[in-house]
This record gives structure tokens, C-alpha cells and sequence, in this order.
């Protein structure tokens, strides 16, 4: 990324000369390693710059169009992870309410190989993909009040903008979680997806103290960390994962698992809940799956598709009037309040408190580095289930 802002900078002090803008406004107060532009009237925004050591930050240019570059892996057009491309990529300029994060490390989602491969109805060739990241905040838009500059943060961003795969990420505001100090970079990445996603799938439900639920799918990335919120609200969760992680799940406290290959699985969790139905479910395989899944609710029981939507209702109304949710934590970029996003940092600050504290574990992680993005990401795709996937950024 470039650096030509910081060497300006520089040579201001050689030669003595107080640094300005491209109109000749002279900055007062600037101090080595810190650099702070006041815009023209016609642009918006105040950005502020910040050079930790051992970085390169990306360069605001003095033009009515502030400009950032950096190195960032790109798309294309529908293919194979490989077909992702490394190129110097033009972030334009910082919006008002966002941050502009370094990253330090880049964390893999299902999500991301199934765009790369359909595409996004938003997205054009440059396209640089990726939902999930951490680093150090390098710059600010002026009407950010909350957020220093140098905070270490995790994030999850918004699909309609460029993504993580990059060695900068801009990122909103508001979408950004504090990472405490002695938490890992790998494990601050592998959270937000993942995490947020399983938070929102509890907070659907009513109560579930007391209350039995079935994760389907509870060994995956999402379905580890619902298990663990949901065995810390005290729901009686029954669950159905592969056989080499049942004894881990019964440990940490699930009344049954059952090995989804089985076709008769969810027979044998309803025999281990003394034949009853579940009070909620929380589906993490597919629509279809959730669909079906549906029959074995009781009487104003939830379901929750996290991976697609349940669509119509299979059973007939007047009934057992179960209720029908979706998930969708990409959509709350577009579509949730700043109060909602409020509670979705605070729910994943609480997350990697924990993660930090021992309370909830680490997913096994596997790292990359960002010059192998592409590479790293087909493997992902082919061979990484159970495994976090993380491509460090130096």
C-alpha cells in the first residue's frame, strides 16, 4: 500500500516547512507519526492518519477526491477461488461514519467461496470479497466519536462494499468490536460471522430456560458458538453433528446427540426427549432440511433457517401455530437501526470476552498468508470443514 502521505509528511519537517493542504491550508498542531487533514470545503470529512511501527498505511491524497490504495485480492466473475486475482485496489474515499481498519488478519466463511464462485447481484469486476477481519483502526470519517485510532478491532462488513481480503478494509463504524489485548489475532478474526450469527439465532427465540432445543448441525463453525449461548441460557439442547464430536458436545452439557448420517437421527433425539417434541429449533443445514424439521415442533414452537427461509408454512393454520424465522446478519448492514447495531456489538464483545477468558473455546484454526489468499481459499472450500480458516496480513 502506499505511503506517499507519510513521506510528505516527512518532508515537511526537513525542510522546516509546516505541512498544508492542496488549497495552502496550513495544519497547526501535526505531530510526528500523525497527520491530520482538514478537507476543502467541497469535500466532507475529516480523516485522520496514524503510522504504528513496523506499517504502511494507505495514503489520503490532498485532491477533491481523496484517494486510498492498498494490496487486496480481487474478483472477476463466477469461478473457483483460484480465479481470484492480487492487484492494487482504489478504496476511494472514506466515508463520513466509517473507520479504515488495517488488517491482521483475515478469517474464511462458507460464505465467501459461494460468492466467489455465484457472485453478488451488487458486485463488479475489482470486486475484493471477504466478510470477516481484524486489525488496528488507521483512520476515522469525521463524524466518528466512539472509535480511536490504533484500537484493535474485529468486524463484519458489508457485502455491497469491498471486503476483507485486503491489507485494508473500511469498514462501518458502528459495525466494529473492541478485540481485548490478550486475545489472539486468529481467534478475534474467527468470531464475527460465525458468532453474531448464532446470537441472532437465539435471540429469535422466546426464553429457552428449561425449554428443549435441537441445533441441527451444532458442530459446525455457527453451530458451536449457539450450543455454548444456548447452554448458558440453561436451554436443554439436544443436537445432532458427526460422530467424532460427540463426546466434546456431551461434555460441555447437550442432553443428546445424534450422528446426522443416520437416517433415522432425529427419531433417536426425540426417543432421548422421552418421545416430545422440541420447543424450538435451530436448523443450520438447509431450507429444505429446516422444512422438514418443522413436523417434530410442539405445540407455538420456533424454528429458526439459518441457511434459507422456510417458505410456506408445511403445517395447516389453526394448528400447532409454530412460528417460521430467517437470519440474515449481512442484511443488517442495509436494513438494522444504529440501536440494533448497538446490541449486535455488544452480544459480540461479550462473545470474545469469553473467548478470551477460556469460557467458550477457540475453534481449531488453521492459518495462511494473504499472498496465498487465493490458494488457501480453495483448500478452505474443499477440505475445511470442522477447521477455521485464517490468512494473516504482516
Amino acid at each position: 500500500s502506499s505511503c506517499r502521505q507519510d513521506h510528505w509528511h516527512q518532508h515537511c519537517q526537513a525542510s522546516k516547512m509546516k505541512p498544508t493542504t492542496s488549497t495552502g491550508e496550513i495544519l497547526e498542531g501535526t505531530l510526528p507519526g500523525r497527520l491530520l487533514v482538514r478537507p476543502s470545503r467541497k469535500r466532507e470529512g475529516v480523516i485522520q492518519m496514524f503510522k504504528p511501527k513496523d506499517s504502511c498505511l494507505p495514503a489520503y491524497q490532498q485532491e477533491d477526491q481523496r484517494m486510498c490504495t492498498t494490496d487486496a485480492w480481487c474478483w472477476g466473475a463466477p469461478g473457483e477461488p483460484n480465479t481470484l486475482s492480487q492487484r492494487t485496489v482504489d478504496l476511494g474515499s472514506l466515508g463520513a461514519r466509517d473507520v479504515l481498519v488495517e488488517n491482521q488478519a483475515i478469517a474464511f466463511n462458507p460464505v465467501d467461496w459461494k460468492l466467489v464462485e455465484h457472485g453478488h447481484r451488487d458486485w463488479k469486476p475489482g470486486q475484493v470479497p471477504g466478510v470477516d477481519g481484524m486489525g488496528r483502526i488507521a483512520a476515522i470519517g469525521d463524524e466518528v466519536r466512539h472509535l480511536r485510532i490504533g484500537t484493535r478491532v474485529a468486524y463484519h462488513t458489508d457485502l455491497r462494499g469491498h471486503g476483507s481480503f485486503a491489507k485494508h478494509t473500511a469498514v462501518p463504524a458502528r459495525a466494529v468490536m473492541a478485540v481485548p489485548s490478550a486475545l489472539t489475532d486468529e481467534v478475534a478474526a474467527s468470531m464475527p460471522c460465525p458468532g453474531l450469527t448464532a446470537w441472532q439465532a437465539l435471540s429469535k427465540l422466546p426464553d429457552v430456560a428449561g425449554e428443549t432445543l435441537l441445533i441441527a448441525g451444532a458442530a459446525g463453525s455457527v453451530g458451536q458458538f449457539a450450543t455454548r449461548l444456548a447452554l448458558q441460557q440453561n436451554a436443554r439442547v439436544f443436537a445432532s453433528a458427526s460422530a467424532r464430536h460427540h463426546e466434546w458436545l456431551r461434555k460441555l452439557g447437550v442432553q443428546a446427540v445424534a450422528d446426522y448420517h443416520d437416517s433415522d437421527w432425529i427419531d433417536q433425539l426425540r426417543k432421548a426427549n422421552g418421545g416430545q417434541s422440541f420447543g424450538s429449533i435451530i436448523d443450520l443445514v438447509s431450507a429444505e432440511q429446516a422444512a422438514n424439521l418443522v413436523d417434530h415442533l410442539g405445540y407455538y414452537g420456533h424454528i429458526v433457517a439459518v441457511l434459507g427461509r422456510v417458505d410456506p408454512n408445511p403445517l395447516p393454520a389453526f394448528g400447532r401455530c409454530v412460528s417460521l424465522h430467517e437470519i440474515a446478519l449481512g442484511a443488517a448492514h442495509q436494513h438494522a437501526s444504529d440501536q440494533q447495531w448497538h446490541e449486535l456489538v455488544h452480544a459480540g464483545e461479550s462473545i470474545l470476552d469469553q473467548l478470551t477468558s477460556g469460557a467458550f473455546a477457540a475453534p481449531p484454526i488453521k492459518t495462511g498468508h494473504f499472498d496465498e489468499l487465493s490458494t488457501f481459499l480453495s483448500e478452505y472450500k474443499n477440505e475445511g470443514q470442522g477447521t477455521k480458516y485464517i490468512v494473516t496480513v504482516d
